[in-house]
């Protein structure tokens, strides 16, 4: 009995001072291991302020920085931060925490977040504060982006370029395609083409779909004369639209040489053969035959000359006609269709009629009908 007396004595009086021990923590509001909540005691949710509700931040602009409003207490005790992102409203996968964040001077707190998010996801964050024994609400959530940015550099205009001078009224237009890098949808090339160099005269607008390398297009109208001609180039995708390019200038053909009459037949009559006509033409206009020309210049050439070949031609009595090239709607200039035997043949009567530096060659060289022989009518020549 007197041994049982004692432990009951012992677990009493230690029972006491542990009550002792708990009303002196929790009277002390101020130590580190202070217990519970403190009745009474009010801590605010901090106003979140960068980055705002839909922010959107490029993914080479990172890592963030979080920036709040400090929260508030009517408590003793010191408060601290935390700070959550994730990639849901709820915040059931969080991707960043950091807890135990000193408040910031003048009112607001910034934290840098010490990695990069990954790009193109929409985050949540959230943030509270917290005193060690009370925690205040978290702050409503805001949201926000990081992407990826489709970026576009300008196209570089091909051609026509340099102030040339064409032999069409109807050019080939042809740009570098746009570099480009991040998400880009699908791109195509607008074109403008003006008759001065301020764009306020614009002959056409065309927009073409990207190409593999290069992006061409050969315009549908044909343009004035012996004109000068200003164009230019952007490229756009659904997000965005580069500059324009620098501004090109080219000239269109000038007016053709009124068709010098027919001369008259040489002694013996016209000629009746095609090696004859090809040296009864070549004959007659040496100057057409130059070397060391441009090729537009040389385009000219070949067109007069090929008129007359099938002048002599016709008027020796021999059936012929200009030919299609490959189905037109653009004529061949060294190139026509000859009636032989009811059978229309192909006939190559410009040699090396594209090396320009060389003087040209007529000749009559013929071809079978299945190389691609395209006739269209030439108008009746005056024989007399």
């Amino acid at each position: 009995m007197r041994g049982s007396s004692w432990y009951s004595m012992v677990v009493v009086a230690s029972a006491t001072v542990l009550a002792g021990c708990e009303a002196l923590k929790s009277s002390n509001p101020t130590s580190p291991s202070v217990a519970g909540p403190i009745p009474g005691v009010n801590i605010t949710a901090p106003v979140l302020l960068e980055p705002g509700a839909g922010a959107r931040i490029r993914a080479q602009d990172q890592p963030i920085t979080l920036l709040i409003e400090n929260a508030s207490t009517n408590g003793e005790r010191p408060i601290s931060l935390t700070f959550e992102i994730a990639t849901d409203a709820d915040f059931n996968n969080r991707v960043f925490t950091r807890e135990g964040v000193p408040p910031g001077s003048g009112g607001r707190t910034s934290l840098r977040l010490p990695d990069a998010l990954a790009a193109d996801r929409t985050y949540y964050w959230r943030s509270r504060a917290l005193d060690g024994a009370n925690t205040g609400p978290f702050s409503s959530p805001l949201n926000f982006q990081v992407y990826t940015p489709v970026e576009l550099e300008t196209p570089m205009p091909l051609a026509p370029v340099g102030d040339v001078r064409l032999s069409s009224r109807r050019p080939e237009f042809a740009v570098r395609n746009a570099t480009r890098s991040g998400p880009v949808g699908q791109i195509s090339y607008v074109f403008e083409i003006a008759e001065d160099e301020a764009f306020t005269v614009v002959e056409a607008v065309v927009t073409v779909a990207e190409q593999t390398i290069e992006t061409r297009f050969t315009i549908a109208q044909e343009l004035k004369i012996d004109r000068r001609y200003f164009w230019r180039v952007r490229a756009y995708d659904p997000s965005v639209t580069t500059p324009w390019s620098a501004t090109q200038a080219f000239r269109t053909p000038e007016p053709a040489p009124t068709p010098a009459p027919s001369p008259a037949p040489p002694s013996g009559g016209w000629p009746t053969s095609g090696p004859e006509v090809a040296a009864w033409v070549e004959s007659r206009y040496p100057e057409r035959l130059a070397g060391g020309i441009s090729l537009d210049e040389r385009n000219a050439n070949m067109e007069f000359l090929r008129d007359r070949m099938l002048e002599a031609g016709i008027c020796g009595g021999l059936d012929l006609a200009l030919n299609l090239k490959r189905g037109g709607p653009e004529l061949s200039l060294d190139f026509i269709a000859y009636n032989k035997g009811g059978t229309w043949w192909g006939v190559d009567i410009g040699a090396g009629s594209k090396n320009t530096a060389e003087r040209l060659h007529l000749q009559w060289a013929e071809y079978p009908p299945s190389v691609g022989v395209y006739p269209t009518p030439f108008p009746p020549p005056n024989c007399k």
